[in-house]
């Protein structure tokens, strides 16, 4: 058939050029034989049936274009010897050689629109996926209940301006309700090195060369009546939400038996890290001996850990009574929302974040679980200054029952929380039955100095 075609002779070695371009084409797959170990032949193995009818066609229409210009050339071979001062070109065949390559065009477009087009199974599995996509979207009854009951009233917090600068959001021509920074320029600053990772929080700052930032315009404050209404006010199931409690003491001496029990216990103690801190720690022995015990039967604590600390705070939880359930792990950002890749800890490594490990005792039914995730991405603030949000994490995984924080400074104090530390201020106690019971222990009101034996 081929040599027909061709009108000559043809051997093997046409037939098997000819096919391995249909194979380079991807019309074709092709596999060699070896036959008595001398002569190979190839084999057939798929056709791509679509993509050759298509080829195909495409040779037909190319040949019924080319008799179309045979059948034309002598007309056009007439009119040039008749005028052979005037030759212009045959306006009729470039017209039927342009529509015949719109049509072949055409065809192709179909056929690669066909093999483009989903099938209906494919358009059934889509359809299906969607609705799944759609259900699982849905919130539960359980999940609107507990949104609803940990709804905020009012904005409390204002955002701040992705532009950074109140500068550069001025160029934009906008006008900016939102937070903008300002940088701290000094006379060691050097603006070609860039931000500071600390930007503010800096301890060096000055002399540090790096540029720093502060909020340009001060923040809004809180209406103190507002916040006084608000430590007052009573939970859904009868708890008094007392306004922030604490205690000056030393913790390695505190009776804590006279605080009672709690359902949420949070400490971040001075680990010895072998590392200079700009505060004082405890020794790991210390650390066990705490009298922590006591003030739990049945709930959870969050224990901050860091550096070596993180297999030591594992033996104290489990020396305590203690079940490590979880951790979370808090990435320390800057005020521009980037990561701190130079960390104030660390041996081996710049330490970018913070663990809190998470452990349980007795029964914890009552808590609300999976609301949260493990993770914090929160700011840099002054030296072991944990982020906020553990704070509404904790809430929203025991709303209303008592809690404590050991090893807490002024910025700890929390509504409906009692904290323990020697840098807090005085004793202010508002709970009758702790009033009653800490001056009956402590009448002087003096827990500092170790028990007198």
């Amino acid at each position: 058939m081929l040599a027909k075609k061709l009108s000559k002779p043809t051997c093997q070695e046409i037939v098997d050029n000819l096919l391995q371009k249909f194979a380079t084409q991807q019309l074709v797959t092709l596999k060699e034989n070896q036959e008595n170990s001398v002569i190979s032949c190839l084999e057939v193995i798929s056709v791509e049936h679509v993509k050759l009818q298509a080829m195909i066609i495409e040779v037909q229409n190319e040949g019924s274009a080319k008799e179309t210009l045979s059948e034309n050339q002598p007309k056009r071979k007439l009119s040039e010897s008749e005028n052979t001062e005037n030759v212009e070109p045959p306006v009729k065949i470039q017209k039927t050689v342009v529509k015949e390559e719109k049509k072949r065009e055409k065809k192709t477009a179909d056929i690669l629109s066909l093999l483009s087009m989903p099938s209906i199974r494919e358009k059934e599995s889509k359809k299906v996926g969607e609705e799944i996509l759609d259900l699982l979207s849905k919130p539960t009854a359980k999940e609107r209940s507990l949104a609803e009951r940990f709804r905020s009233n009012g904005a409390q917090v204002t955002e701040f301006c992705a532009h950074g600068t109140r500068a550069e959001c001025q160029k934009e021509n906008k006008q900016c309700t939102k937070l903008h920074f300002k940088k701290i320029i000094q006379k060691h600053t050097d603006e070609s090195l860039g931000d500071c990772s600390f930007l503010n929080t800096c301890f060096h700052m000055d002399s540090c060369k790096y540029v720093h930032y502060e909020v340009d315009g001060a923040p809004v404050q809180k209406d103190k009546s507002l916040i006084a209404k608000e430590e007052g006010k009573l939970l859904s199931d009868n708890t008094i939400l007392y306004p922030p409690q604490w205690i000056q003491c030393d913790l390695r001496y505190l009776d804590m038996t006279v605080l009672g029990k709690f359902a949420v216990i949070m400490a971040d103690p001075p680990w010895d890290i072998h590392m200079e801190l700009p505060y004082g720690t405890m020794s790991d022995d210390e650390m066990r001996q705490l009298g922590i015990p006591a003030l739990q039967d049945d709930g959870v604590i969050f224990l901050w850990v860091t550096g070596r600390a993180m297999e030591l705070g594992r033996e104290c939880l489990s020396l305590w009574g203690y079940e490590r359930v979880d951790e979370i792990i808090w990435v320390k950002t800057n005020q521009l929302q980037r990561i701190i890749r130079t960390g104030r800890t660390g041996h081996w490594l710049n330490h970018g974040k913070e663990h809190c490990l998470v452990g349980k005792k007795g029964s914890v039914e009552h808590l609300n679980r999976t609301l949260d995730c493990d993770v914090i991405v929160a700011e840099v603030r002054a030296t072991s200054h944990k982020p906020d949000e553990i704070y509404g994490m904790i809430e929203r995984l025991s709303p209303g029952t008592r809690k404590i924080e050991l090893f807490g400074r002024p910025h700890n104090v929390q509504p409906n929380w009692i904290t323990l530390g020697n840098q807090v201020d005085g004793v202010r106690l508002v709970d009758p039955q702790l009033i009653a019971a800490f001056r009956k222990r402590y009448p002087d009101g003096n827990c500092m100095a170790p028990p007198n034996n």
